[in-house]
């Protein structure tokens, strides 16, 4: 009997708050649990109709507890094994996820070091034909959207970009100016001719800028050697360009010029549709004739073109200039 009360009490310890009311468990010996007489017995004051002796758990219920007491004596080691992988996998994410906060917020100091360009080098657009196409297609969009008139770019400004800088003051203003003079040498000596770009169709970053893209051709081919010569040439002399990334463009108009407004007005991007009409129109050739250090912080010229700190102008050939 009292080795039936060992293998049953498994069974009343985890079903005892439904069988609480009926059973009657006592405690023997204050380490061991048995039923009284391996009896359970009904509770006489809450079934006041039951006046029988109490009965014997039948053959049945004794074989379901003792599969029951039986399965759940091996499942102690599952349990504690279970337990420990989930343990395991828990400090594996933990440890993950602090691994990964960490890279953030060193990407982050990073961000926050880095601090922003204040010049950039560039090549003017001085050809009419390209900027006459530049106000066309800008007047077609601003027919479609008005409100679009905050994000157009003057076309007195048009430009390409070839690398933007911070310069902390105007010692190292001075010495980049020397650097671009060093370069400008270099390309002397060696019979340097100024490329001639072909620009045309219309392409977008995000639909946040607009731009006028150049051809790829050799005059594309010219550029890009260009920008990777002079750019090679400053980090030489400790100049490096605060952006790697290079995409020969001259933007025709940018969200960023007044974001809180346009965002206000409902405009969140430049939709195609404005400028689908223009969109494979052949803008003209612009002849790189210089490269300039511009400010973003000094006011514009009265032509309103970008305040220029430096400038290395290339000699045109015959060739060029009937080009």
């Amino acid at each position: 009997m009292m080795k039936m009360g060992n293998i049953l009490f498994p069974f009343f310890i985890a079903f005892s708050p439904v069988l609480s009311p009926f059973c009657n468990v006592v405690k023997k010996n204050q380490t061991q649990y048995s039923l009284s007489k391996c009896h359970v017995m009904l509770n006489l004051q809450k079934r006041k109709f039951c006046d029988k002796k109490p009965r014997i758990l039948s053959q049945q219920l004794t074989n379901r507890v003792t599969k029951y007491a039986s399965l759940h004596s091996h499942d102690k080691e599952d349990i504690e094994k279970n337990n420990s992988e989930h343990a395991e996998k828990k400090r594996k994410r933990e440890k993950k996820t602090e691994t990964n906060q960490e890279e953030q917020r060193e990407k982050k100091r990073k961000k926050e070091k880095k601090p922003a360009p204040n010049y950039f080098l560039a090549v003017q657009v001085t050809e009419e034909e390209i900027k006459q196409n530049v106000r066309e297609i800008q007047k077609v969009i601003l027919e479609k959207e008005k409100n679009l008139s905050h994000a157009m770019v003057k076309t007195e400004s048009l430009h390409l970009t070839l690398g933007v800088y911070h310069l902390e003051d105007q010692d190292r203003v001075a010495q980049a100016v020397e650097a671009l003079d060093r370069f400008h040498s270099k390309l002397k000596i060696s019979n340097f001719t100024p490329p001639s770009l072909n620009v045309s169709d219309v392409g977008h970053f995000k639909h946040k800028v607009l731009f006028a893209s150049v051809t790829e051709d050799k005059g594309l081919e010219d550029l890009n050697t260009l920008v990777k010569d002079v750019r090679k040439s400053l980090e030489t002399d400790g100049f490096s360009t605060a952006d790697n990334r290079y995409t020969p463009h001259i933007t025709i108009s940018k969200m960023s010029k007044n974001m809180p407004k346009l965002r206000k007005l409902g405009i969140k991007r430049i939709e195609p549709t404005h400028y689908e009409e223009k969109k494979t129109v052949y803008f003209g050739r612009q002849t790189i004739e210089s490269i300039q250090l511009c400010s973003m912080d000094e006011p514009k010229s009265e032509s309103g073109y970008y305040h220029v700190e430096h400038e290395i102008k290339f000699q045109l050939s015959n060739d060029t200039e009937d080009n």
